[in-house]
C-alpha cells in the first residue's frame, strides 16, 4: 500500500503495531486544533470588545506568527463569525475532546485545557450549535463576554 500512500500524500507515518495509536495521533491533532479555535475565539473577543476588528487582528496574526491552515483557515472564519461551510460538526468536535480527557485519564495525565474545552463545546451543544462547525464554540466565549448582542 506505500506506494500508493505516497502519491496520494505528502508523508506517510507509521506509528506503531498498535492501530490504536494511530486513532490516538487523529485524537490529540483534534484536541489540539479545539485548544487552536479556543484561543483564536478568546483573542477575537478581547479583541471586538475593545473595538478592534478581529479580522483586522487574524490577518496580522496569521501572516506572521501563526501561519498555517488551522489559524489562517479557522481563523477566518472565527473573525467572520461565518460557521460555514461545516468541515467538522461541533457535536464531533466535543466527542474528539471527550476522547482526548479520557485517554490522557486513563493515563494518569490531566488536560488542564480539557476540562475547559469541555465545558464550552457542551454549553455550545445547549445553544443547539451542535450541526454548526466546530469553531461556532467561539460563541460560548461572545456570550460568557456579554457581546453575543452585537
Amino acid at each position: 500500500m506505500q506506494p500508493l500512500f505516497d502519491v496520494l500524500g505528502r508523508k506517510t507515518w507509521t506509528v506503531g503495531d498498535q492501530p490504536a495509536h494511530a486513532n490516538l495521533v487523529k485524537i490529540l491533532g483534534n484536541y489540539l486544533i479545539a485548544c487552536s479555535i479556543e484561543g483564536m475565539a478568546e483573542a477575537t473577543t478581547v479583541a471586538e470588545a475593545a473595538d478592534l476588528d478581529p479580522k483586522l487582528l487574524v490577518d496580522i496574526l496569521t501572516e506572521g506568527l501563526f501561519t498555517g491552515p488551522v489559524y489562517q483557515g479557522y481563523g477566518a472564519m472565527i473573525a467572520a463569525r461565518n460557521y460555514e461551510p461545516v468541515a467538522f460538526k461541533l457535536a464531533l468536535g466535543r466527542k474528539d475532546v471527550e476522547l482526548a480527557l479520557d485517554t490522557a485519564r486513563s493515563h494518569r495525565v490531566p488536560l488542564a485545557f480539557g476540562g475547559v474545552l469541555r465545558d464550552l463545546f457542551t454549553e455550545a451543544v445547549a445553544h443547539g450549535q451542535s450541526d454548526q462547525d466546530w469553531v461556532a464554540v467561539t460563541e460560548t466565549t461572545r456570550r460568557r463576554a456579554g457581546l453575543d448582542h452585537r
